[in-house]
């Protein structure tokens, strides 16, 4: 098959990775997967066999040719139906239509979402989500993750003081960082001690730069030194709210070993189950109160563990065959039910 998935741009995303991993993927297992956007491509990531073509979506020779669209965020949608000679999927990573951020422009959003594209979720609460608001058909393929670099690193004594690792970007509402500040505030406000790490896809804003909390602050990390920063950390803590549409950073600190305290949220108790710890969503003083229990030699223990079988349940040559499967059944080969799939 000829796949080509459109791209607004290759900002330094977690869901712009996503995207890439799932192309290379479908190259893996035989197909040419081309990545269109107008803008350049993505200079913080090294990409396999995945074609990329800078290009007007209008004048896209990649597009013209595809047997299958993938829309990878609202304001593709409709450049991809546009001419278009074969199915169209929209990938989701979360539900624009909930986010504060683009609350200007909910309306449209319902209105893109609604138009005829197959959805593709990576989770089965935001595929959930999708059928209940009636944009179906959902076919849920999973998230994707590189297990070869996020695993378990060589065991090493603990911290003193222990490393909280804490990603997102402040500005951004849903990340919850403002809540896992909060919480690390009152923690220390009670004799806690900790070191904080901490890497955003922005530079500290003033408002943390205030707060004096950070050791340790990582703009723009690259991809491949994620797994070395986790394996540093005696702790990963995610607070992200429940319009978060999947909580990458806590799954690779799953997949990695480390003790991981989350939000309790529908998301994240799909990615960790009982192997993560968890505190009242948007509750600082619950995030405070949870915190201590994960900076033990017994959680230790038990993160390394089961952190990385929970994490084992994702995979990203599972998430192509999943695509394949639904790019098939679109274009008449093979009969697929869209119905959640498990991760």
């Amino acid at each position: 098959m000829r796949i080509a998935y459109l791209l607004e741009s290759g900002e330094f995303f977690g869901g712009v990775k996503v995207m890439i991993m799932q192309a290379e993927a479908l190259v893996r297992r035989g197909h040419r997967a081309t990545i269109v956007s107008p803008r350049p491509a993505p200079d913080w990531y090294e990409f396999g066999r995945v074609a990329f073509e800078q290009s007007e979506f209008r004048d896209s020779r990649a597009l013209r040719d595809a047997d299958v669209r993938v829309a990878t965020f609202f304001r593709t949608v409709r450049p991809a139906l546009e001419g278009a000679r074969g199915p169209v999927f929209h990938l989701c990573q979360g539900y624009e239509g909930g986010i504060s951020f683009y609350r200007g422009v909910w309306p449209e959003i319902e209105e893109i979402y609604r138009l005829p594209t197959r959805k593709l979720t990576i989770s089965s609460v935001l595929a959930e989500r999708l059928e209940g608001l009636g944009y179906g058909p959902v076919y849920n393929v999973g998230q994707a993750l590189d297990r070869e670099a996020f695993r378990p690193g060589p065991p090493r004594p603990a911290s003193d003081p222990p490393v909280v690792f804490v990603i997102g970007a402040l500005e951004i509402d849903l990340k919850g960082v403002d809540v896992a500040l909060r919480g690390l505030e009152i923690f220390r406000s009670r004799g806690g001690r900790f070191r904080l790490v901490r890497a955003s896809y922005f530079p500290p804003s003033d408002a943390e730069r205030k707060m004096r909390l950070a050791d340790e602050f990582h703009h723009m990390l690259p991809p491949e030194r994620m797994p070395h920063a986790y394996h540093a950390a005696d702790a990963s803590l995610n607070a992200a709210r429940p319009e978060e549409g999947f909580g990458l950073p806590a799954l690779e600190a799953l997949a990695c070993g480390l003790p991981t305290l989350l939000s309790d949220t529908p998301a994240h108790r799909e990615i960790g189950g009982d192997a993560a710890w968890y505190f009242a969503d948007g509750d600082p003083e619950a995030l405070a109160d949870a915190l201590p229990e994960i900076l033990t030699d017994a959680a230790r223990a038990r993160a390394r563990t089961a952190g990385p079988a929970a994490a084992a349940r994702y995979d990203t040559d599972r998430v192509a065959e999943r695509l394949e499967s639904a790019f098939r059944e679109a274009l008449g080969e093979v009969p697929a039910a869209a119905a959640p799939a498990s991760a």
